[in-house]
């Protein structure tokens, strides 16, 4: 993939992941494009500031974990990564100091594509503590 692709790849699911925070009422600042540090800063409903950085890639490695880690420890802020799951409409989210959870978009019911497909902001589910083993 040329560089434009993956920085219109990864564009895109900067998007797809702040529209994924801001309807969970999450508070999106400006997204930095991650050139320099993690891709933008997200307020939890909790008043919480986290170092967010977003990965639109096929696999979900370790490396980005630690990237994550890095970029949060850089500003002094908690690090949230979200890894959008290839082939599903939903994101891997993995917080500092909180099990990691499974959030999806849900489908339009009017025609039948997820949120983020007909233009509309996205839900989320998170799985149990069960469902995690």
């Amino acid at each position: 993939m040329s560089g434009k692709a993956s920085r219109a790849k990864g564009s895109r699911g900067q998007c797809m992941a702040a529209n994924l925070l801001r309807d969970r009422d999450w508070i999106v600042d400006q997204i930095t494009g991650g050139i320099v540090s993690h891709d933008f800063t997200a307020t939890d409903t909790n008043g919480r500031t986290w170092a967010v950085e977003v990965k639109n890639c096929a696999g979900i490695l370790p490396a980005h974990k630690t990237q994550a880690m890095e970029q949060g420890k850089a500003r002094r802020l908690p690090w949230l990564l979200m890894n959008k799951i290839s082939g599903s409409s939903s994101w891997l989210v993995q917080r500092q100091g909180m099990a990691p959870a499974v959030w999806g978009e849900k489908l339009d019911s009017t025609n039948q594509k997820t949120a983020s497909q007909a233009g509309k902001p996205q839900r989320f589910f998170e799985l149990s503590e069960q469902d995690q083993v």
